[in-house]
């Protein structure tokens, strides 16, 4: 896994880069130690990172604050603009941030006491006008506009798109609390999610969670679109997806790990949701890993 630096990024007394980068087909596991607004202007991939794997398309917005693991797979003409902002912003002019109402659901989602370099990343989905006004905010930076060639007029350009990512990022949780998960759905979901590898069948997840097995399927099914143990078929494939990018795990004892012990059955499952055998998706992993390297390696001779 490379790292990133913000020296490579920042000229001067900069606080915010924009670069818009082609990601295709992938741009491997990485971290960094800025903040990155990416925004989706065009294409569709899937953003991977140690939080979990998010589709993405024109309009996903993904907050990722420093230190966290991620990189972009599957990318059919994905185009990104992206914002880079230096990490001790957070100590210095957006110290308020952090415990500001509104900006503080990015920069501190889970309402944490302090700042860190771990906290989780936010994604959102922008309306057509709302990743217009995005762009706006950000695209005189990237032109090197008067009115964005100090340090504060990049602040200021950047504080108006936070500020729209975040307003998305009330609505899509007022959303979700206005139609919370019924209570036997998160414990369903919690349960698979904590043991991944046993061997669950929905007459195991109706008994611990104390409903008939037609009663939790149809729950289930209403509230996040498909029966219990589809649910737990694409939680294991995308659980083995990060093993396979991340670790030289034998096959096998990856599908064994996430509940697969029978190989052809792992590589049968693992292809529904992918596209791609096991083996496929590590080797492709692999290639393009090292095709990347390549690309860095050349673009710095």
């Amino acid at each position: 896994m490379r790292r990133e630096t913000g020296s490579r990024y920042f000229d001067g007394d900069s606080a915010v880069a924009i670069f818009v980068a082609h990601h295709y087909p992938t741009i491997a596991w990485h971290e960094h130690d800025f903040y990155e607004l990416a925004v989706v202007a065009t294409g569709r991939g899937l953003h991977e990172s140690e939080h979990g794997i998010i589709p993405v398309e024109a309009g996903s917005v993904v907050f990722i604050p420093p230190g966290v693991s991620h990189e972009y797979r599957g990318c059919e003409d994905l185009v990104v603009y992206n914002c880079l902002f230096q990490a001790d912003l957070d100590e210095a002019e957006l110290m308020w941030a952090f415990r500001d109402g509104h900006l503080g659901r990015l920069f501190n989602p889970d309402g944490l006491s302090s700042g860190g370099s771990r906290r989780p990343l936010v994604a959102v989905r922008l309306d057509d006008q709302e990743l217009a006004n995005v762009l706006a905010a950000l695209e005189p930076i990237r032109e090197n506009s008067p009115d964005a060639r100090t340090r504060t007029g990049q602040l200021a350009h950047l504080l108006l798109a936070l500020d729209v990512v975040a307003t998305a990022s009330q609505e899509l949780l007022e959303v979700h609390r206005a139609r919370p998960r019924p209570p036997v759905v998160a414990a369903a979901m919690a349960l698979m999610e904590h043991d991944i590898a046993f061997p669950w069948t929905l007459s195991d997840l109706s008994a611990q969670t104390y409903v008939s097995p037609t009663h939790l399927a149809r729950t289930f099914a209403k509230c996040l679109g498909l029966p219990p143990i589809h649910y737990l078929s694409r939680l294991r494939a995308e659980r083995a997806a990060v093993m396979l990018a991340r670790t030289d795990d034998a096959v096998a004892s990856i599908g064994a790990a996430v509940g697969w012990p029978d190989p052809a059955y792992f590589s049968r499952r693992f292809r529904a949701v992918f596209g791609v055998s096991p083996r496929e998706y590590r080797h492709r992993h692999q290639r393009e890993s090292v095709g990347q390297a390549a690309t860095s390696l050349a673009a710095r001779s």
